[in-house]
């Protein structure tokens, strides 16, 4: 999960939770309140009561005609009840105040009561005044829907909110990581371009990186350097070498043993010249030595590909066929190049595959670019070398195939340097290679 992404979570988590523990504990809160206020105006009214009996006596509320009927009394709407009655001497009830529920009319009603023993003229009498919780609870279920639409339009607006000043401050940690790491695909890649921030961390990693980047430029840049020169220095011997061999061959003295040795020493060179050959070539497009100006027709290169190999295919009892092929023209690049690339495809998929099989060469449009799919039968490429060719290693050994890897990695470091995707997969006795040439803008 990307750095912004998680600032955004763990910020609407807490605010989240923060806010949900208010909504939680707020009707709790609120419903203490209104009971607190419900309590004292009960007790207001027990006051108001007392000072009546005072004034008038128990007669007005309890006839003396009837003195055991008692006395009780609700408004209109139910809201409010007093009720009084006589109790026994030693009726003991301590003053309370309770939530329950009473039956008035076949209706049930909760009630806030306050219950209390009083005294009136040696007489003991029951005092209770209720007070209707219906509508505390109808603002409590208000309250809670208000809460809950304010907790989702919290969420959002704060997203939204968060959203855009996370994205202001990220941007340039945003730009530090495209252009300065996941753009960069080889080191002589790297530009040193300062990325403004007023966030201090991010300056310190901006600097950070390219001090790293240059320190690895310079390391790449000597080893490119020695590998080039280093071919360059054997290329003179090489050549000295194979002049004096083939000056050697002249001689009639030989014998045919020492011929046989010549040739053999004559093979080495060759592959000598080879692999130094090669190490030149990689040093070149690792140091960006070609120019990419070109406008190649992928139908013209693919035919004329085709028709170069075929003979070549067919002398080592294998068949190359051209399967469907779209048209597609690749933008500045390098024409050699590209043909080189493809070329080794073709040349490695002739060399290992198995006699009298059939290798496939397809160019097709895709959504996003164009495909070249190159399809063999042959023994299946060692793991371990198409890890190594992912990785970008340089030097490989795949010794069950007595090659020195230079081929596939030539094609690795041109699809690099072109910007073209390379997919080498094998399953079983399929081997198969993929050039991907996105679209350019």
């Amino acid at each position: 999960m990307r750095l912004f992404n998680k600032l955004l979570l763990f910020n609407l988590l807490g605010k989240g939770i923060l806010l949900l523990l208010f909504l939680m504990s707020g009707p709790l809160i609120f419903r203490y309140l209104i009971l607190r206020n419900t309590d004292a105006e009960l007790q207001q009214k027990k006051e108001q009561v007392e000072e009546i009996i005072l004034e008038n006596g128990i007669q007005s509320f309890i006839s003396d005609d009837e003195p055991d009927a008692g006395y009780g009394s609700y408004n209109i709407l139910k809201e409010e009840y007093i009720l009084l009655e006589k109790v026994d001497m030693g009726f003991a009830l301590v003053t309370e105040y309770v939530t329950e529920k009473r039956i008035i009319e076949e209706e049930e009603i909760s009630y806030r009561v306050f219950a209390e023993v009083i005294s009136v003229e040696g007489q003991d009498y029951l005092l209770e005044i209720g007070k209707s919780l219906k509508t505390i609870e109808e603002i409590e279920y208000l309250f809670f829907q208000i809460s809950i639409a304010i907790l989702i339009l919290f969420l959002v607006f704060s997203a939204l909110l968060d959203s855009g000043i996370s994205r202001v401050i990220m941007k340039p940690f945003d730009r530090i990581i495209r252009t300065k790491i996941t753009q960069i695909n080889e080191p002589q890649q790297f530009q040193d371009e300062s990325i403004p921030s007023t966030t201090r961390e991010f300056v310190i990693l901006d600097q950070a990186i390219s001090e790293m980047m240059k320190r690895i430029q310079k390391s790449f840049n000597q080893e490119r350097i020695f590998i080039s020169h280093a071919s360059h220095e054997l290329k003179t011997p090489i050549s000295v070498l194979q002049s004096k061999l083939e000056m050697l061959f002249e001689e009639e003295e030989l014998t045919e043993k020492q011929q046989g040795k010549l040739m053999e020493m004559q093979q080495t060179i060759q592959k000598m010249k080879k692999s130094v050959n090669a190490l030149l070539l990689l040093s070149k497009v690792n140091n960006a030595q070609f120019l990419k100006k070109e406008n190649v027709s992928m139908v013209e290169l693919i035919e004329e590909l085709v028709e170069d190999w075929e003979g070549i295919a067919a002398n080592q009892g294998l068949r190359l066929r051209l399967d469907r092929l779209d048209q597609f023209n690749f933008e500045k690049t390098n024409a050699s190049l590209l043909s080189m690339m493809i070329q080794n495809s073709i040349s490695n998929a002739i060399r290992y595959s198995f006699s009298g099989s059939e290798i496939v060469l397809s160019g097709e449009l895709i959504s996003d670019g164009y495909r070249i799919r190159v399809t063999n039968e042959g023994d299946p490429i060692d793991p371990q070398v198409l890890e190594q060719v992912r990785e970008g290693q340089v030097f490989l050994k795949d010794a069950s195939r007595e090659s020195s890897g230079f081929g596939l990695q030539i094609m690795f470091k041109i699809a690099l340097f072109l910007g073209v995707q390379l997919e080498l997969t094998s399953i079983d006795q399929q081997n198969q290679v993929e050039f991907i040439f996105l679209k350019k803008n």
